[in-house]
């Protein structure tokens, strides 16, 4: 059981991202440009789990993805083409890719993620380094910006992120660290963000 106080995603939340929002666009094509480099195709359907600003589902509209979809804790406004499916409707459809950003890791429970169904799923996630450091991890771990102790519920690594894909069916396809290049602060040394790509077998 996680002990937290839970955090409202409302639009006071999501204001701190539309204030990034040169950035975030940026960001939505990027992760979009290394989805196509790895698949080599532009999906059929794309559903967005934590769209947010939805810059990712905007990309993916403007490249010619047939069928968008956002799925969201609350219902903000979705660009023109795409429509919001709530939670059940999210894990009922049949989807060509699911993608999560900065998502994983606000979820209490993660068992979800073997009911969904999808041929490819690309994931952005904070890259706890606590275990790779060894005898440094704990001073490490107590100033990470990334901890967030009522945000972010869960901590992964570049095994455990695998691990947890592979218990609900996925095969991890690759694993990097290419949003280090936007998102990284000035003097801040990376990794900080570890996105993976992953298939159904």
């Amino acid at each position: 059981m996680i002990d937290f106080t839970p955090i409202k995603y409302d639009k006071k939340y999501i204001s701190y991202y539309e204030d990034l929002s040169d950035r975030t666009i940026k960001l939505g094509y990027q992760r979009l440009g290394w989805v196509l480099g790895i698949t080599g195709e532009i999906p059929r359907s794309v559903l967005e789990i934590g769209y947010g600003t939805g810059t990712f589902i905007e990309a993916a509209k403007i490249t010619g993805v047939a069928d968008c979809a956002g799925c969201d804790i609350a219902e903000f406004p979705l660009p023109q083409g795409v429509r919001f499916v709530d939670w059940e409707e999210a894990l009922a459809g049949s989807w060509d890719l699911v993608a999560m950003f900065d998502v994983l890791e606000h979820i209490p429970d993660l068992s979800f993620l073997a009911r969904l169904k999808t041929r490819h799923l690309a994931v952005a996630v904070p890259y706890c380094r606590w275990r790779e450091l060894g005898a440094d991890g704990d001073a490490w771990f107590r100033t990470w910006r990334m901890r967030l102790p009522n945000e972010h519920l869960h901590h992964f690594d570049r095994d455990s992120l695998v691990a947890l894909l592979a218990h609900n069916g996925f095969d991890c396809v690759t694993l990097n660290c290419f949003e280090d290049g936007i998102r990284l602060r000035p003097g801040e040394a990376g990794p900080n963000i570890l996105s993976g790509f992953f298939r159904k077998p």
